[in-house]
């Protein structure tokens, strides 16, 4: 009896599309995204899943039904997940030669191909096969993309051409046209901000700048904020420590650390909050480095600082929560022209730690969100960040709220959304049968 009453539920389930750049497995805060949010929606929904296969080449453990589509890559877009010293000479021509290609000019050719819809078009011919006999045999109920890439549209399009009725919900974790590096191909990354205006039926933005920027753009479009979360289970119990009685403190910066984000200045604010407290302290760095971060790091001079400097590379996530929960302080670096839009998405998981922040930053959405609440932020200076590490030390911080960052509150919110327009849909479908 329990068994037709399951498969009664199966059959029930509706079928959407999820357009991801990434999968679960990957070391980076979008895939452990992924696979919070998968953990909800798979128990509601039946779902074809479509990814990057740079991002997640095996089949997503979510879903038996995983599409990849292909996109151009170069050795000199990638950052290096190894330890600053393992170079070793096959690396050492790229070393030298990759800051001399890094020009304004060259990258933006170079990402006006990598971006061209016309070559990503052309790469995935046998993806929009399979899509076609996809669709020729599920009725579909929604379409769930989330990116800032702008891959992920080029195949909602391919999809809406052929099946136009299908609501589309895009959840938006930073803008598109954004101006962070140099480079940027704009012209490709307005047509990408017009695909959204296009295509969504209703968009979910991760912070309120990112709302603020598609509502100004769509007046008329169903924006919601609802924040990144938290995964609840790996945290479920914390406590707050204070910092001022540590003889030693151990930071750490979990994530990737490319396009300027200023590691030198804020090692200096290390050196100089030393200098004034006498406190010795451990940065580690989890993740990717970009070659920048890199020749910044190799040009700093450490010995008899106080300040010692680990380059752990790309870990599991996992592993990297394990750091996290060893750390005195979690660290946050945005870039140094700063966004009024993004909300690094570790922020949340530091929260859910119960680990002070120390956020060197101007982006006033982060700088509102964190100060003074659950650490302290400083601009990119090494004066600003000794004596925002020393306040740190005086003062304990409260995370009793902590809760309404959890990936159940974050989940409840979006399908709930996604639900909402799928309803919109059927009932008009209905109208126009009677």
């Amino acid at each position: 009896m329990e068994n037709i009453s399951w498969l009664k539920v199966m059959v029930k389930m509706k079928q959407i599309i999820v357009i991801s750049d990434y999968i679960e497995g990957q070391p980076v805060i979008a895939s452990v995204r992924y696979a919070g949010m998968m953990k909800y929606m798979t128990d509601k929904y039946r779902m074809l899943v479509i990814n990057d296969e740079k991002n997640g080449a095996e089949t997503s453990q979510f879903t038996n039904d995983n599409y990849k589509f292909a996109t151009p890559s170069s050795s000199f877009t990638q950052m290096s997940s190894s330890h600053r010293g393992d170079h070793g000479r096959s690396k050492g021509l790229r070393y030298r030669v990759e800051p001399l290609l890094r020009n304004r000019w060259l990258l933006s050719a170079w990402r006006s191909y990598k971006y061209s819809q016309h070559q990503f078009d052309r790469m995935n011919m046998a993806l929009y096969r399979q899509l076609d006999e996809f669709l020729g045999r599920q009725e579909v109920a929604a379409i769930y993309i989330t990116i800032p890439d702008v891959y992920g549209l080029y195949v909602l399009q391919y999809i809406k051409q052929r099946t136009a009725h299908i609501p589309v919900i895009i959840e938006i974790r930073d803008i598109i046209n954004h101006r962070i590096g140099k480079g940027n191909p704009r012209l490709m990354f307005r047509r990408a901000e017009r695909l959204v205006s296009k295509s969504a039926d209703g968009i979910i933005a991760v912070s309120e700048g990112i709302r603020a920027h598609y509502q100004r753009q769509n007046p008329g479009m169903d924006i919601r904020l609802i924040t990144n979360g938290y995964d609840e289970e790996l945290f479920s119990e914390c406590v707050p420590q204070a910092l001022g009685t540590s003889g030693h403190l151990t930071l750490t910066h979990i994530g990737s650390i490319y396009k300027g984000r200023n590691i030198t200045q804020f090692v200096q604010g290390l050196v100089e909050f030393h200098r004034q407290t006498h406190k010795p302290i451990t940065l580690n760095i989890i993740g990717l480095l970009d070659q920048q971060a890199l020749q910044e790091i190799d040009a700093l001079q450490l010995r008899n600082t106080g300040v010692t400097l680990e380059v752990i590379g790309s870990v599991s996530h996992a592993e990297a929560i394990r750091w996290l929960k060893a750390a005195d302080i979690a660290v946050i670096l945005t870039h140094r022209k700063g966004s009024e839009y993004a909300i690094p998405g570790k922020t949340f998981e530091y929260i859910g730690a119960c680990k002070p922040i120390l956020a060197v930053t101007e982006d006033k959405e982060l700088t509102a969100m964190i100060h003074g609440r659950y650490g302290l932020c400083a601009v990119h200076d090494p004066q600003a960040i000794a004596s925002s590490l020393k306040g740190m030390t005086e003062r304990t911080f409260d995370y009793s709220d902590r809760m309404k960052y959890s990936r159940a509150s974050q989940m409840q919110q979006i399908m709930t959304f996604i639900e909402n327009k799928m309803n919109v849909v059927q009932t008009a479908s209905h109208t126009e049968e009677d």
